[in-house]
């Protein structure tokens, strides 16, 4: 049998490997063609008050088959995003038999959507439907997402087979029939009408959150989790599959192919370009010419370099990474405490997130629908609060115990003006996305595609381009876009079955309606969002709990905007605390000779920072709102 297995396997992947991989190459084609429409509008209506036509449709076909193109590779190197914080600790023949359960629901579930995206297309061909602006039809782009699907369908039946040969390696054959039982079985008899007929809604609603997270603590990948969660949750809700199965499709392609969402992989692509056009060793050290002098003055110049990243990044781990890469070294040389040196760069990173433009802010303002424009400038005075207590931490820190961090030459007035050019690439790609958005030149969407291509143009004055890292800028951005966009499908259909329960709004009214301080409420929505954080990153977090619990927030009077900062900030907390602290794990793979237990000890300080950030907002909310306030009457 095993020889059976490792047959087909081998088999399948010698098939589906180029088809993967060239599927791949057009995905980021596609992505590298993608800021040129939007660019081409932005200039016609900033010259001649004209604009480009069909520009939404043509980026919103672009990202659909850029999407549906790039699942399966991610598949393929198995980096859709999952929590292992418990599967890591089960013996490995556990987790290879829950991989069996994942792989085998999730072959069904993905087969589902891929034939009713065909179905759907098929409907629209039948109907002649034609695009609103460009008069295309729309059917063959839905057969091209089933196609997209049905390879990426394909790439997890090889997990399945590999995670079954595994299973059968481990001398554990017999234990194979249980993942299948509860496979099938759980998409299986409510397909064919066996389900639960009692439950209300607020009931099933709970059900399904306690499905999902028992899914995805068991190593569900969360966007397959929350699709699969969703799709149950409407059979059981209208009692008969018909709806939830003609939702699948339509969903599906909704979610991959919105022009709101064009923004997600544009602003990565700009912090990919910009990471490679050497922005984060020019802020590096222009803050070591300014700080080095001071006791800690590198570990401060860390931190600012994070900051300045931030402006032009908007990924917490990827400013942690890249500041670490630049920093580590020279810390290391003037025989700085590894400790403190790895603690402010793992904190430092947080900043990624918070100061604009924002990955986190823009995910935050799709679950919302406020306004990225608002949520940007609400994080720059928070960012910059934060920056400066972070820096006065070490600081004090290094003033205390010089040891940890001795200061370093003095520079002359001359060296620190020449410095300064380092940091006009942050500057002029910052300025440009802020500036033009405020002035309303452009769209913060659009301002995703100003800044790859400003950020593109920055590495090509510095010469700092070639093939090589165009490739490997675009194949980064389409990975992380892919998985983030997994996730918005999985949100799309998860909302509809919430919606239908209404559960977030009965939450809401509960907790509304209860004689208690509303901070109170607000604290505990604060500790979970602290828990959650250290074993899932920001973005996935947000897409998971903020559908949940934000008509609880705005039923509490607490205004969206200055939540979204508070939200951000504390699930930020979470990425460098204990037990997994996401951060942490990030500049380990930078220091692998610094022990996890120092980094974690050099957290502590900061920990404390972020707490009195959080403080402080909560009791002067004008240092989020006065910007936006102030730009948007």
């Amino acid at each position: 049998m095993r020889n059976a297995i490792i047959k087909s396997t081998t088999f399948l992947e010698k098939i589906l490997e180029p088809i993967v991989k060239g599927m791949s190459g057009i995905s980021a084609i596609l992505l590298f063609l993608m800021p040129i429409p939007v660019m081409i509008d932005v200039v016609l209506r900033v010259v001649s008050s004209k604009s480009f036509p069909g520009v939404i449709e043509i980026e919103e076909y672009l990202l659909a088959i850029m999407i549906f193109f790039g699942v399966a590779f991610v598949q393929w190197k198995g980096e859709h995003v999952k929590i292992d914080f418990l599967t890591s600790r089960f013996p490995q023949w556990v987790s290879d038999l829950l991989d069996v359960c994942i792989y085998c629901v999730s072959t069904i579930m993905f087969t589902l959507i891929s034939l009713y995206l065909y179905h759907d297309g098929a409907k629209k061909i039948a109907g002649n439907e034609i695009s609103f602006s460009l008069d295309l039809p729309i059917g063959p782009f839905r057969y091209i997402a089933a196609f997209g699907i049905a390879i990426l369908v394909l790439t997890i039946f090889i997990h399945l087979l590999k995670a079954i040969d595994k299973v059968i390696e481990a001398k554990r054959t017999p234990w194979l029939i249980l993942p299948f039982l509860i496979g099938c079985g759980l998409i299986g008899l409510p397909l064919l009408g066996y389900f639960p007929e009692d439950l209300d809604g607020a009931a099933l609603g709970l059900t399904g959150m306690a499905m999902l997270l028992t899914m995805l603590f068991l190593g569900m990948p969360i966007g397959f989790g929350m699709a699969i969660t969703g799709f149950l949750g409407m059979i059981i809700t209208y009692q008969a599959p018909a709806p939830a199965l003609g939702m699948l499709g339509i969903v599906s392609y909704a979610q991959a192919s919105s022009y709101m969402f064009t923004v997600v992989p544009l602003f990565i692509l700009m912090g990919q370009l910009s990471y490679h056009s050497g922005i984060s060793s020019d802020l590096f050290k222009t803050g070591q010419v300014w700080l080095g002098r001071l006791p800690g003055g590198l570990a401060m110049s860390s931190v600012g370099g994070c900051a300045g990243f931030s402006a032009v990044c908007g990924d917490s781990l990827a400013t942690a990474v890249t500041m670490g890469t630049v920093a580590l070294p020279s810390m290391k040389e003037h025989k700085y405490d590894m400790s403190l040196a790895t603690g402010s760069l793992a904190a430092g990173g947080t900043l990624g997130i918070l100061i604009p433009p924002s990955a986190a802010f823009i995910f935050y303002a799709i679950v919302t629908e406020e306004s990225i424009g608002k949520l940007f400038l609400a994080g720059i005075l928070p960012g910059i609060m934060m920056t400066l207590i972070f820096m006065m931490i070490i600081y004090f820190w290094a003033r205390l115990n010089p040891a940890l961090a001795p200061a370093g030459r003095s520079s002359t007035w001359k060296e620190k003006i020449v410095s300064l050019k380092g940091v006009v690439g942050m500057l002029c790609l910052f300025l440009l996305i802020m500036g033009g958005i405020l002035g309303g030149f452009f769209s913060p969407v659009e301002g995703g595609a100003v800044g790859a291509f400003g950020a593109f143009v920055y590495a090509g004055i510095k010469k700092r381009l070639n093939f090589e890292i165009i490739k490997m800028a675009l194949y980064q951005t389409l990975g992380i876009t892919c998985k983030l966009i997994m996730i918005l499908i999985g949100v799309g259909i998860l909302g509809y079955f919430l919606a239908a329960t209404r559960l977030p709004f009965e939450i809401a009214e509960y907790v509304a309606g209860l004689a208690i301080n509303r901070y109170l409420v607000f604290t505990g929505i604060i500790a979970m969002l602290i828990g959650l954080g250290c074993v899932l990153n920001v973005i996935p977090m947000i897409l998971l709990v903020l559908p949940t619990i934000f008509p609880t927030v705005i039923s509490l009077g607490f205004d969206p905007v200055w939540f979204g900062v508070i939200c951000v900030l504390v699930m930020e907390i979470g990425q460098i605390t204990p037990p997994i602290g996401v951060n942490v794990f990030a500049i380990n793979s930078v220091a692998k000779d610094v022990p996890m237990e120092k980094i974690f000890a050099g957290i502590g300080p900061f920990f404390i920072g972020m707490i009195i950030c959080v403080i402080l907002l909560v009791i002067f909310p004008q240092i989020a709102l006065f910007l936006p306030n102030l730009f948007f009457q």
